[in-house]
C-alpha cells in the first residue's frame, strides 16, 4: 500500500492560497463593517494630499498597498486621516494614488470624536478611479 506524501512547496502553496483569501476576506470585512459604522457619521469636504504605494513581498506574490493620505477640516478644526488599498498589480496601486493625488473627496467623521474618519466609496461621485 502506497501512501501519497505531498511536497513541501505544495504544503506551502497552499497554506499561501489559504492565507491570501483570509486576508482578502478579513479586508473586505472590515472595510464593509468600517462603512456601516461611518454610514450615520457626517458628511466633510476633505483634500487628498498625499499618495504613496509600498509593495509587500510574499514567499509567492508581491502585492501592492497603495495609502492615500486626507484632510478635512470639522468646525475649523484640521484633521487628517489615510485610506489604504490592495492591489496585485503595481500599475493599477500607481494609476490609483496619480488619481487620487489633489481630489477633492468626502469624508465621513465621527461626530463624537472627529479626528475618527472613514474614506468610503460610496460617498464619492462615480467611485474609485479605475
Amino acid at each position: 500500500m502506497a501512501l501519497y506524501a505531498a511536497s513541501g512547496d505544495g504544503i506551502f502553496a497552499v497554506v499561501f492560497v489559504i492565507v491570501a483569501i483570509l486576508l482578502v476576506v478579513r479586508g473586505l470585512a472590515w472595510s464593509q463593517v468600517k462603512a456601516l459604522l461611518a454610514r450615520g457619521w457626517l458628511t466633510y469636504q476633505g483634500t487628498v494630499e498625499f499618495g504613496s504605494v509600498e509593495e509587500r513581498r510574499t514567499r509567492y506574490k508581491n502585492l501592492y498597498v497603495a495609502r492615500i493620505d486626507y484632510s478635512y477640516s470639522v468646525n475649523n478644526e484640521y484633521y487628517s486621516g489615510y485610506l489604504e488599498r490592495l492591489f496585485i498589480l503595481e500599475t493599477s496601486a500607481d494609476r490609483f494614488v496619480a488619481a487620487m493625488k489633489g481630489q477633492m473627496v468626502f469624508i465621513r467623521s465621527n461626530p463624537s470624536h472627529p479626528e475618527r474618519s472613514a474614506l468610503l466609496k460610496q460617498d464619492q461621485p462615480g467611485g474609485w478611479p479605475a
